[in-house]
Order: C-alpha cells, then sequence, then structure tokens
C-alpha cells in the first residue's frame, strides 16, 4: 500500500468517523449493564482455589467496567472498519476493490469472523485460562504465598488472554483475504511455514509462564489454525487468483 493509499484510507475512516464513534457507543454502552453480572461469572469459573478478590480504589470496579465495555465497543466497530477501508481503496490496488468482494460477501465475512473469535475465546475461557490459573495459583501457593488478587488485574489478564485468541483463531479468515487481494499467496506462506511455527512458539513463550504445558496449550492451537489457514487459502486461492498484469 502506497502513502497515497494510505492517506485515501485515513480520510474515508475521518468522513464515517461519526458511524464508527456510534457504533463504539453503542457496544459499550449496550454491554455496560451486564458487565457486574459478567465479572460474576468470570470469578466464579476462573478464580483458583481459595483465592480472593479485593479492590484496592473505591472506583476501581467501576472503571474496570467501563474499560471492558469500551473493549467490547472497540471489538464489535472492527469489521466496519475493515469494510471502509476495502471502499476506500475500491479500484486503487487492483481493478476491482481490494479483496474483490460486495456488500453480501462482507455480510458472511463478518459473520465467519465472530464465529471464530467466539470459538478462539471459548477456548481460552474454558480450557487454556482455567489450566494456566490453577499453575499459577499452586505456583504461589507453593512459595507460601497468599492468593489475594485485585480484581483489576485478575480480570484484565483473563480478558487479554480471551482476546488474544479470539483474534489469533482469525487467521485462515485474515490469511485468505490477503491472498485474494494479491498481498501473499498460497507458496509463500507454505515457504515460510517453519518460520512462522518458530514465531509463534516464541509468542508463546513470551506471553505465558516459564512452563511447558501452557505454552503447548496456547502454541499448538495456533499451529493447528496455521495449517488449516493454508487448506483455507489453497482451496480459495483457486477461486479466486489475483489478476495479473500483461
Amino acid at each position: 500500500m502506497s502513502f497515497n493509499d494510505f492517506n485515501v484510507v485515513l480520510i474515508e475512516l475521518r468522513k464515517k468517523l461519526a458511524y464508527i464513534g456510534i457504533t463504539i457507543a453503542i457496544g459499550t454502552f449496550g454491554i455496560f449493564p451486564f458487565m457486574g453480572d459478567i465479572l460474576h461469572r468470570i470469578r466464579t469459573d476462573l478464580l483458583p482455589g481459595e483465592a480472593k478478590l479485593i479492590f484496592l480504589h473505591p472506583l476501581e470496579v467501576m472503571i474496570l467496567q467501563l474499560q471492558l465495555s469500551i473493549m467490547f465497543g472497540m471489538l464489535a466497530v472492527l469489521p466496519l472498519v475493515i469494510y471502509y477501508m476495502n471502499k476506500a481503496l475500491k479500484g486503487r490496488i487492483t481493478s476491482v476493490s481490494l479483496f474483490g468482494m460486495g456488500r453480501y460477501s462482507w455480510i458472511l465475512v463478518a459473520i465467519s469472523s465472530i464465529c471464530l473469535f467466539l470459538v478462539g475465546a471459548a477456548y481460552a475461557y474454558f480450557i487454556m485460562l482455567p489450566v494456566l490459573l490453577q499453575f499459577l495459583y499452586f505456583q504461589a501457593i507453593g512459595a507460601g504465598a497468599i492468593a489475594t488478587y485485585s480484581i483489576r488485574e485478575f480480570i484484565s489478564f483473563a480478558a487479554i488472554m480471551v482476546i488474544i485468541f479470539g483474534l489469533a483463531f482469525q487467521m485462515p479468515l485474515a490469511l485468505s483475504l490477503l491472498v485474494r487481494a494479491g498481498i501473499v499467496d498460497h507458496s509463500a506462506l507454505v515457504r515460510h511455514r517453519k518460520h512462522a511455527i518458530v514465531l509463534i512458539f516464541i509468542i508463546s513463550a513470551f506471553i505465558t509462564p516459564p512452563e511447558v504445558i501452557t505454552q503447548l496449550m496456547i502454541g499448538v492451537p495456533m499451529v493447528f489454525f496455521y495449517e488449516i489457514s493454508l487448506l483455507v487459502v489453497r482451496i480459495t486461492s483457486r477461486k479466486h487468483s489475483p489478476p495479473r498484469d500483461t
């Protein structure tokens, strides 16, 4: 993407800033009334052993609820931002749109993206996080510490991990769109498979404690999804090969 193309995207997003802001506001204030129940549910599901949650500031819980609500609003607006980017770059990178898709195709992409995010978030919430938090809890107890967590730190950690996995599970869809736009191709992804796997496990080691089981619980699904991505890209690239200059 050239500098001019980047400017076009910024101008288009600025024109649509009101719609983007309204979408963020709807997502934020739509989820905020339920955030207390959500926090209670997270505590019930994820708090390990005899650990307790405390708040260190009178406004800590309310600020946490607002931050999580805004985070939800930001996630809700992502499909709209990508749609506007595609619309702004229409006819500039290829002879059609950036991804060569119409409005209804974007609706399908948005639905697929939401489904993939929910699968990744569910894996993090119901499988990975309970094991990881239990491990950290027993490590602390074994060191003689008393498990008393700040509610803001505990919930923020859980939310960030859920969002990371939700976004990571977008990999098949993201790579398919990049191939469709002609930015990468299937052969390059296959050629750099080993590099991608190494990078995945480096990231897994960075965001988890130095413990093999939790690193594998993060790294292995990501490698699996990379392989799924290659399969999806191979199928979709046959149907939608980017135009070539003659």
